[in-house]
């Protein structure tokens, strides 16, 4: 089997759905934009990509026909290299990084690429509901069709995680995102994005379209406080999720180049780590938020790793409460978990996320000089994702 490297990095900034520099952005530009970049920061032709894989957990409308295939065309890479489409809902950009990753190792192509991309503010606020419910299954196994809202509060409620904690934990990953982009981590990663935004006037209700340059994630807040957070309300009465212990609706693409790391080193070319495997796990789907331990204890055992092995830990914050149930389950540190902060203030643009996981935890490995990382991700339905890392 071969060695496989990840050898090119990058993603947009992240835009609020909605409200947000990318509210009126097609999948095709916003993608191509991310899978040009990446290949010019890798110092290869486009020409030798060999295929191109794009999570995606809502592939319909902006993002659907294929929208891999299409923004590799859009993105001028010729009509040789191929695309495709995955849906995992959230664990879309992890799944896409593993396939790349195996065809690399089997030994069937040399050079790929996995990226991810959501605009949630020109899909899932309208997405074909037309059969959507099968009710057959639906009435044996409702929370297949639950919200992750609903989900969340299940959790919090049966395993007695309170939204104290979850408020407090908030305030802790809003810190180190303010942390983290005051040193300049995220823009490191960032490829600035010019498009055309949709602006409402307030008082008129005038809407007029703007050019914007997305350069930076919109989602942070750094004033965060306990006080702030104990005034919102909940979304469901009687639970514990709130718009501010939730990651936000927003929209957004990243890309990594994977290559054959013997290949790599050869020519020079900037090897930011490995991708030694991913696995996988499911639970019930109203408990989605708990899939994270199985996937990461499954990874562990098959790589043969101790918990002293792993030096950082990027648990997906789905919410606050996915966070603390993984991280007590695996009683992961906190000096090395999520050390950069999280979805909550970031963002969660569902098929992108897996991709910037990979991404910018390789990139803080090599800032902390570190070895290994383990990743795992919750995805709707009641499963989760995990990926093991190495610095070369």
């Amino acid at each position: 089997m071969k060695t496989v490297a990840v050898v090119a990095y990058c993603r947009t900034g992240i835009a609020k759905a909605q409200r947000g520099a990318l509210n009126q952005t097609h999948g095709i530009p916003l993608t191509a934009h991310v899978l040009r970049n990446v290949v010019q920061r890798a110092g290869i032709e486009a020409g030798e990509i060999e295929d191109v894989v794009v999570g995606c957990g809502l592939p319909e409308g902006a993002t659907g026909h294929n929208v891999a295939r299409n923004a590799a065309l859009e993105a001028g890479f010729g009509d040789a290299v191929p695309g495709m489409t995955i849906n995992r809902y959230c664990g879309s950009g992890l799944s896409a990084a593993s396939i790349v990753a195996n065809r690399i190792a089997a030994g069937e192509m040399t050079a790929g690429i996995a990226a991810g991309v959501e605009s949630i503010s020109l899909v899932q606020f309208n997405i074909n509901l037309n059969g959507f419910f099968y009710e057959p299954l639906q009435q044996r196994m409702p929370a297949v069709w639950w919200t992750m809202n609903q989900t969340a509060d299940f959790v919090a409620k049966k395993y007695g995680i309170t939204r104290e904690a979850q408020d407090a934990y908030v305030v802790q990953t809003q810190a180190r995102v303010a942390a983290a982009a005051a040193a300049g981590k995220f823009a490191e990663e960032i490829v600035p994005f010019t498009t055309k935004m949709k602006v409402v006037d307030k008082e008129t209700k005038i809407a007029k379209d703007v050019e914007v340059t997305l350069d930076r994630d919109e989602g942070p807040r750094p004033d965060t406080t306990l006080e702030k957070l104990s005034t919102l309300k909940p979304v469901f009465e009687g639970g514990t999720t709130t718009a501010g212990n939730a990651s936000q609706l927003s929209d957004g693409a990243g890309a990594l180049l994977l290559m054959d790391a013997d290949v790599a080193s050869r020519r020079g070319l900037p090897i930011l780590g490995l991708f030694r495997g991913m696995q996988l796990s499911g639970v019930a789907p109203e408990e989605m938020s708990i899939a994270i331990a199985p996937a990461i204890r499954k990874l562990m055992k098959h790589h043969a790793l101790a918990m002293t092995d792993v030096d950082l830990w990027e648990l997906h914050e789905a919410y606050a409460v996915t966070t603390l149930y993984n991280q007590a389950q695996l009683e992961t540190p906190w000096d090395r978990t999520n050390v950069n902060g999280g979805a909550v203030p970031l963002g969660h643009p569902y098929g992108m996320s897996g991709i910037r996981y990979v991404g910018s935890t390789l990139l803080e490995l090599a800032r902390r000089k570190a070895q290994r990382a383990v990743v795992g991700v919750c995805t709707a339905g009641g499963m989760s994702t995990a990926a093991f890392l190495e610095r070369a």
